[in-house]
């Protein structure tokens, strides 16, 4: 034992500290174990909740309560369990998996509310414009879709990698939850929301049908899994535009975005969040490049969406380095 040093026996015992007496100091401390990813995510979030209730009432439009209702009852047992998992337990592992899963709920659901309200204000369609630039770029797309109708096996595992999006999303959140590589994951919440609501605002302010509408093309893929990705928004975006919705369920939210690409954004930000991982990481990457390419086809994308999709994802990953990149490796550092 050298000098200055304690026997182990009679070193004192390590406490995790011991929740706060006042009611104002202890809904602060638990509170802040849901502070992550960032105050202004949640914040977002609270002020496109308020939006759209206002929005709701002023058009009149019924909401079925049940679904919402569900949503709103998972993000609170997803958020209870965060705190619980913080605070009354030390497992930021399994904290960070329930709690990342509440904000990626707490978002989506209403961000596809407000876009589906913003779609009623009938803004002019940009088809025609995203086809010009299609064209001057000196892509067919319907020479492209025939390509596939062509080939129909082809354009069945292509659409089935584009419907991977979805779960590849849960993957990003259980994997690096699980290895501990909380700092990305964090990461990875905070560009999925800011980059989801620069996509909402984009497609509000320049809002298309897509090229199934536009070019209404003869020759498709047959089969339901190539095509319903890019057809089953249009009833309810035309219902939206000519002012004959009258009630909203969960069910009946779709996907309204043509311009810019989402699925070409979340694409690449997966591929990021996952590419330090071994066999995962790599695997990863080259199913996101297959989702670039079923994006056109199973999508009903133009190419100028994907570009766009794919500057506001890199955009997005210079300025999160920027901001975040040098805590964030010191932190990666440390942990290894």
């Amino acid at each position: 034992m050298t000098a200055g040093t304690l026997d182990p026996a009679h070193q004192p015992a390590l406490r995790r500290p011991s929740a706060p007496k006042t009611w104002t100091a202890k809904l602060l401390w638990y509170s802040s174990a849901v502070a992550a990813p960032g105050v202004w995510v949640w914040v977002a979030i609270s002020a496109i909740v308020v939006i759209d209730a206002v929005w709701v009432a002023m058009l009149r439009i019924s909401v079925e309560p049940k679904g919402f209702g569900l949503c709103a009852a998972a993000v609170g047992l997803l958020l209870l369990a965060a705190v619980a998992l913080g605070r009354l337990k030390s497992l930021p592992k399994l904290r960070a998996m329930a709690l990342s899963s509440a904000c990626l709920v707490a978002l989506t659901v209403p961000i596809a509310v407000l876009h589906y309200l913003a779609a009623s204000l009938s803004l002019p369609l940009v088809d025609p414009t995203l086809a010009q630039v299609e064209a001057a770029l000196g892509f067919d797309w319907q020479g492209y879709l025939g390509f596939l109708a062509a080939h129909p096996t082809l354009s069945w595992w292509l659409a089935l990698a584009y419907h991977s999006s979805g779960p590849q999303v849960a993957l990003v959140v259980i994997v690096l939850s699980a290895t501990g590589r909380l700092g990305r994951l964090w990461r990875f919440v905070r560009l999925f929301a800011a980059t989801l609501i620069i996509t909402i605002a984009a497609s509000v302010l320049l809002p298309a049908e897509g090229p199934y509408a536009y070019y209404e093309p003869a020759v498709r893929p047959a089969g339901k899994l190539e095509t319903v990705g890019a057809l089953w928004h249009l009833e309810a975006l035309q219902r939206l535009r000519s002012g004959t919705l009258e009630a909203l369920s969960v069910t009946d939210l779709r996907a309204l975005v043509t311009f810019p690409s989402f699925h070409m954004c979340l694409a690449i930000l997966t591929a990021w969040a996952l590419y330090p991982l071994p066999f995962i990481g790599p695997a990863t990457f080259l199913l996101n490049v297959v989702v670039a390419v079923a994006t056109i086809g199973a999508g009903g994308h133009y190419l100028p969406d994907l570009i766009a999709g794919a500057a506001l994802a890199f955009g997005s990953l210079m300025v999160s380095r920027r901001w975040f990149g040098g805590p964030y490796r010191a932190a990666s550092r440390a942990r290894r």
